[in-house]
């Protein structure tokens, strides 16, 4: 086969759109290719990044061949799902019964700079005469391009009238197979034992086929002959060579369903939908944090979740120390210091109704250094995770803990987040460090040099109209970010459907196979692509007030509304109350009683668009350039620029410009209107004319959104199917 071409491009293009096997055209739209796997160029990431992109990649997989392992669950009547059906064998057990991620040895993490790409499909038609030409490869098309011209027209009718064009038409599977068209079909043959490939003879004798198009439809195309005019069929119909191989010789006519092909355009979208995941890139600032969320380290997470949220934990003895630090000699040290103090404590402690009251002062200000110096022994042994104490977690959060890698998507974790929320706050919000002379993150109730107005008499004024601002809007803070780090990772690719089940085909559901790139060769070994893009950019940083956010809750009336207990911040109510949520949100559910968790998520969701709307409008970025992050049990959510060019600063020459304006903005009357009117408020208020974002920029896919959870617009959100409507969030607070 001939060499393939290359070409460059953008890396989020590259990522994305000419991401391997993917089908398109150059500018001017004329000659289809498809994209073939490259090595990319070499990355230098650091352990802690490279081991979350195979954490996440390992949870992707597993959660879609777990969705789509189940697509027939309950359809007895129909074929059992297999798990060559589901993900590339290449991701399955050697067993090929169960999931498993490669060796990381396997893959190759890369820069995306060029991708190679051919000329696909290798199909042509005359547009005279409706001739049709096949090829299948680039060389067998070479050596007959001299017959592609009119003077050696295959039809004797159309002498020197033909005129080629390439068939825009090809065929997909749920599987990821494609299939240029022909005269014929693939079968399985039980006397073989293997897949054949069968082309068509006319009755005639004749192979030189045309392929009649006067339908409006694709679907109703057929072939005919070019001698006798006789229709092979009314209809074109194609199987699918990869399903026929998994299915084998239990391929019968009750399981032509499965192997059935459908006609597309290639440049439809669902003729290929690439496989991407993204985080926020701590690097290695965050890695003891972040490794709390590994098999095994359950306990030092429930600690996590215990110091962060308040849930209840057993008093640290004595004892407990000395276990913990049982033979470890990294802490002997700090057992040995943690004694001394205890035992100046019991010396101290009993003298003290002795002495003499000018000497209680002394002797208490001893008893509180001993009390305060073993007090901080047990924070750093806490953090080195060294010291777990005993927690007492209600049975919910234990339950999600357990299972929280088959619940939930890595994007909607709500355990996850809480960690990653609380890297955000040590390595931006809270750290005292610069980068460039300017602070990590900068709230916009405390100004910096950068971002307060050039008349310093002012400063103090722009501030207090920012907090005043705020408080109307029920936000506890907000602020920019000056560097936000994302990673994002494109590894695969499925046809057909971008989730793990294409529901109600022909009367079936089918499971959509998660196929890694095509391998290329790395160093004398074959090696399966992985595309990595890192970014830097301005991000806004918003977190709500959690006493408006729990009357606001409260208003709702859900039957699982939580109530907190001594000492707990509502981030442990959340908690508790969270409710699965899967990477394509297919198992949310209308219902007249809504879980609060639902509630919980849309409100952040649908604050963070509107201020991605404002954002787009009043700093000039295009909306398809934002995205957000969200983080529900902190109340607080991330809108950042989406974009590996060099950031111009564009968030905070906005906030310097027109932040206040923005503001008024958000709190007027038009930021929560729709122009559909009560269309979109009876459909749960959310259109593309209101909230709805590119799905680019939308975290969850435009799911779980509503104004009405922000103002007292009428109605209530689209899962909520009670008749009365809500009051908005933004309206509790004012």
């Amino acid at each position: 086969m001939a060499k393939a071409k290359s070409m460059t491009r953008s890396r989020n293009q590259l990522a994305t759109s000419y991401a391997p096997e993917s089908f398109f055209t150059f500018e001017g739209g004329i000659g289809a290719c498809i994209s073939r796997s490259s090595s990319g160029e070499p990355i230098q990431l650091s352990d802690a990044t490279k081991d979350l992109i195979f954490e996440r990649m390992a949870e992707l997989g597993r959660a879609w061949f777990n969705s789509a392992l189940s697509a027939r669950d309950g359809a007895s009547d129909k074929p059992p799902v297999t798990p060559r059906q589901c993900v590339d064998n290449a991701l399955l057990h050697h067993t090929k019964t169960e999931f498993q991620l490669p060796g990381e040895d396997r893959f190759l993490l890369c820069r995306p700079s060029h991708m190679e790409y051919t000329p696909a499909p290798l199909t042509f038609v005359c547009r005279t005469c409706g001739i049709f030409r096949d090829y299948r490869n680039l060389n067998e098309l070479d050596r007959d391009l001299v017959n592609l011209n009119p003077e050696r027209c295959p039809n004797p009718k159309k002498k020197s009238q033909c005129d080629w064009e390439q068939l825009d038409v090809i065929f997909v599977h749920w599987s990821g197979n494609w299939t240029p068209a022909f005269p014929g079909q693939y079968h399985w043959s039980d006397r073989e034992a293997k897949v054949v490939e069968r082309r068509d003879r006319c009755v005639c004798g004749s192979q030189l086929f045309r392929l009649n198009r006067k339908s409006a439809s694709i679907g109703e195309w057929f072939f005919e002959c070019a001698v006798c005019d006789k229709p092979l069929s009314k209809e074109w119909r194609q199987n699918d060579k990869k399903t026929l191989e998994i299915i084998g010789s239990a391929m019968g006519p009750d399981r032509l369903t499965e192997v059935r092909m459908q006609a597309t355009p290639y440049r439809a979208s669902n003729a290929y939908y690439v496989k991407l995941d993204q985080f926020i890139d701590f690097k290695d600032g965050s890695q003891q944090l972040l490794t709390r969320l590994r098999r095994g380290r359950e306990e030092e997470l429930k600690d996590f979740l215990a110091q962060t949220y308040g849930f209840a934990a057993k008093s640290i003895t004595d004892a407990d120390i000395e276990t913990a630090c049982e033979g470890k000699p990294e802490c002997f040290k700090e057992l040995a210091d943690y004694k001394r103090a205890s035992n100046s404590i019991k010396t101290t402690e009993p003298l003290l109704e002795a002495v003499p009251e000018k000497a209680k002062n002394a002797f208490r200000l001893l008893i509180d250094q001993a009390y305060e110096h073993k007090r901080r022994i047990i924070d750093d042994l806490r953090r080195r995770s060294i010291l777990i104490p005993k927690i007492d977690l209600p049975i919910g959060v234990v339950s999600n803990i357990r299972d929280r890698q088959s619940l939930f998507a890595p994007k909607f974790d709500p355990l996850r987040l809480a960690i990653e929320h609380a890297a955000l706050k040590s390595t931006r919000l809270d750290a005292e460090t610069k980068a460039n002379g300017k602070k990590l993150y900068v709230s916009f109730t405390r100004l910096d040099e950068d971002l307060a107005p050039e008349d310093r008499d002012i400063i103090e004024s722009r501030q207090a109209d920012t907090r005043t601002l705020l408080d109307k809007l029920g936000l506890e803070d907000m602020g920019l970010i000056r560097e936000f780090d994302l990673c994002r990772i494109s590894f695969g690719y499925s046809r057909m459907e971008s989730t793990p089940v294409l529901r109600d085909k022909r009367g079936m559901d089918m499971p959509v196979r998660l196929n890694l790139f095509p391998p290329v060769k790395y160093n004398d070994s074959m090696k399966y692509p992985v595309y990595v893009v890192q970014q830097g950019n301005e991000a806004l940083y918003v977190r709500l007030k959690a006493d408006i956010v729990m009357t606001w809750l409260q208003s709702l009336n859900c039957s699982d509304m939580f109530k907190l207990n001594d000492g707990e911040k509502i981030g442990a109510g959340i908690l508790t109350a969270a409710q699965p949520m899967g990477s394509f949100l297919d198992n949310l559910r209308e219902s007249n009683n809504p879980p609060v968790y639902y509630y919980i998520y849309s409100l952040l969701h649908s604050y963070s668009h509107l201020l991605m709307k404002h954002v787009s409008e009043y700093s000039g970025l295009d909306i398809g350039s934002l995205g957000e992050y969200i983080f529900p049990a902190d109340l607080a959510f991330v809108v950042y620029r989406n974009g590996t060019t060099m950031d111009l600063g564009n968030l905070s020459a906005m906030w310097r410009n027109t932040g206040i304006a923005m503001l008024k903005a958000m709190l007027g009357q038009k930021a929560t209107q729709c122009g559909t009117g009560s269309l979109c408020t009876h459909r749960g208020g959310a259109c593309p004319d209101c909230l709805m974002m590119p799905e680019t920029s939308c975290i969850a896919g435009n799911k779980l959104l509503s104004r009405s959870v922000l103002k007292s617009v009428g109605g209530r959100p689209r899962f909520d199917t009670r008749q009365e409507s809500i009051s908005g969030y933004i309206d509790t607070g004012t």
